[in-house]
């Protein structure tokens, strides 16, 4: 190729070599002043400024500008929050405005073992504000407003044992006591008319889910859940408390946290077990074992871990069967039991000895609220249901079934329900069957509650 050809290009090449150097400059800008890089400077002159001695100004001046990041293997996570904000575990910084602000109570979890997202959530590695906050498209854990963040709670500890949340322990109790479970499953239990609950926490914003519970058809056109009519407080609690259903699973050292021992988690243990059907409390309960109002003067907190763990080694011939508690459940039976003369315990075992109150706490353990009210008054909406339009009352259940019909119709459930027009669409609401759920012992108790609600001077049709 000659001069006068290679001079054709000339122009071109200049054009590219200035573009280049453009695009150059542009890029060195953009990366010299990235957002958190601005924050570490003001933050490093904020050092400076605050330095009492020479010393500690040296210091501030010699702090590097960079990414800091903690990595948690258990978690996969790798959290970049602390690049931005930097004084979340200096208590000198309270008081501070955002990002420069300290994180109160962060030695309960601590930063190099928790990371940030755990529990606010968002996106770990992002260095913008706003990808970081995880409020963009394809990100679909954005972070927990601060009025939900109790929510986070939920992965490693039980809703009703964590004095630091008592928001999210509120939800829990609105939830069962309002009857979701008799149309939602939740861990493994309650009904089938709607959605699966487990995951609801990842699927569903705060907003969706409070609009769901005031109008259901607004966000889901055809629902036959009704309008909740829940008080402000309550509202925000069960919203909480779905927002804490996400699925996830912690591992390891965190799982480890999942029940922390409590005298609360014993005593639900001391219930499901039955342990009233051999021991007695306030000579109420069986004889089978010994009676156990004493109990925690007559053995040390050690022998009964371990006649937890396994009853003969320390009581050979004993008939108590080994139930395989784990190591978290045998210490929170312990508690409970070591308190069992505490009186606000031991008035409340009483429920436990009588069938009618079991079967009461059945009743609201599988969500029937849900559907036939709190009292079992009904007055649930079931459009075009013969019954009035609404779910019926369980009242006078007792007259219209015997107590193997009223059984039957529990364990195999009724999916047809009469139609008021043939025209109109089919009651959306259907009585579920609980036969693969309900224990043969909670369904006599049940059986029991529902047969009680006769109101008094009335006979008991079987």
């Amino acid at each position: 190729m000659n001069d006068s050809s290679l001079r054709k290009f000339y122009g071109w090449f200049t054009v590219l070599g200035l573009l280049v150097g453009v695009l150059v400059v542009v890029g060195y800008y953009r990366d010299e002043y990235r957002e958190w890089k601005d924050y570490q400077r003001k933050f490093i002159q904020e050092e400076i400024r605050r330095a009492s001695t020479p010393q500690q100004r040296a210091l501030a001046e010699q702090t590097p500008v960079q990414i800091r990041q903690i990595v948690l293997h258990d978690l996969n996570r790798v959290d970049r929050c602390a690049t931005c904000h930097l004084t979340v575990d200096d208590p000198s910084y309270g008081g501070y405005p955002q990002p420069l602000a300290y994180h109160p109570l962060h030695e309960q979890h601590p930063f190099e073992r928790f990371g940030c997202t755990v529990c606010h959530r968002g996106q770990g590695r992002a260095t913008t504000t706003i990808d970081a906050h995880g409020n963009v498209p394809h990100w679909d854990s954005p972070m927990l407003p601060l009025q939900y963040i109790q929510a986070s709670c939920g992965q490693c500890h039980e809703a009703s044992d964590n004095p630091a949340a008592p928001e999210l322990a509120r939800g829990q109790q609105v939830f069962e006591e309002s009857g979701c479970r008799g149309c939602h499953k939740l861990g493994g239990t309650g009904g089938v008319l709607g959605p699966e609950l487990d995951k609801v926490g990842a699927r569903r914003s705060s907003e969706w889910l409070k609009k769901h519970f005031v109008a259901p058809a607004s966000v889901t056109p055809g629902s036959a859940m009704p309008p909740q009519k829940f008080s402000a407080t309550n509202l925000e609690a069960i919203i909480l408390f779905m927002l804490s259903q996400t699925g996830e699973s912690a591992p390891g050292y965190y799982a480890s946290m999942k029940v922390i021992p409590s005298r609360n988690e014993g005593q639900r243990l001391f219930q499901q077990k039955g342990c009233i059907g051999c021991h007695s409390v306030g000579d109420k309960g069986g004889k089978v074992g010994p009676a156990l109002d004493d109990v925690g003067l007559r053995r040390t907190p050690e022998w009964m871990i371990q006649h937890f763990r396994d009853p003969q080694s320390v009581t050979p011939g004993t008939v108590m069967p080994r139930f395989g508690f784990t190591e978290t459940e045998a210490r929170g039976l312990t508690d409970f039991l070591l308190h069992m003369r505490d009186q606000k315990i031991a008035l409340s075992l009483p429920s436990l000895m009588v069938p009618v109150e079991r079967g009461r706490e059945v009743y609201r353990k599988y969500g029937c609220a849900g559907c036939h009210g709190a009292e079992a008054k009904g007055g649930v909406p079931n459009p075009n249901s013969k019954t009035a339009e609404q779910v019926p009352g369980l009242i006078h259940v007792a007259d219209g079934y015997t107590k193997d019909e009223l059984k039957a119709r529990i364990v195999k459930g009724q999916r047809e329900i009469p139609a008021l027009d043939a025209k109109r669409p089919a009651p959306p609401l259907y009585m579920p069957g609980w036969g693969s759920v309900i224990k043969q012992a909670e369904l006599d108790d049940l059986l029991a509650y529902l047969i009680s609600l006769k109101p008094k001077g009335e006979d008991v049709g079987f």
